[in-house]
This record gives structure tokens, sequence and C-alpha cells, in this order.
């Protein structure tokens, strides 16, 4: 499937929005469609090499959806977090 992320390619480099290609869940994870998500104060330290991290990295950890799907393992949809997002 399809998706929008915010890509950073490179340190110093502004935040991009481009279509990935997401994979289904896997165990223990969910699928989210994101209401709202930003960018917070932590996502700007990836652009200035605050945090150390390997490139493109997907900023916007933070935000609020629905779930769409959940992976094998989990035991519902009410249990479910997101957690930071992966790298690109």
């Amino acid at each position: 499937m399809k998706t929008k992320a915010a890509v950073l390619r490179e340190l110093g480099n502004d935040f991009e929005i481009a279509e990935m290609d997401l994979d289904p869940p896997k165990t223990g994870e969910v699928l989210m469609r994101w209401v709202a998500v930003g960018l917070c104060h932590s996502d700007e330290h990836l652009q200035t090499g605050g945090i150390p991290v390997r490139y493109p990295i997907v900023g916007g950890h933070e935000g609020a959806g629905i779930v769409e799907e959940v992976g094998s393992a989990r035991s519902s949809r009410s249990a479910a977090t997101a957690g930071s997002a992966p790298a690109a």
C-alpha cells in the first residue's frame, strides 16, 4: 500500500513529503490511519544533528489516528499504541 510521510534525506535538509510503500503490520504491530500528526522539537534535532540517526528517516512520531488493522499477537485494537516512525 502507498502512504505519505515527512522524510528527511540528509543532515541539514528540510523535511519533504514523499510517497512511500508501506508493508502490512507484522507481529505485534498495528496499521494506523493518521488523522493528525506533527513534527516536534525532537524532529528538529534530526535536521541539526542533535540526535544522531541514519538517513533517510521519517519524522513525526506523535499523532492521533484510527487503528485500521492489527498484526498477529495483538489481542485487541484497544491495546494498540504507536511508537516512533521507522527509518525510510
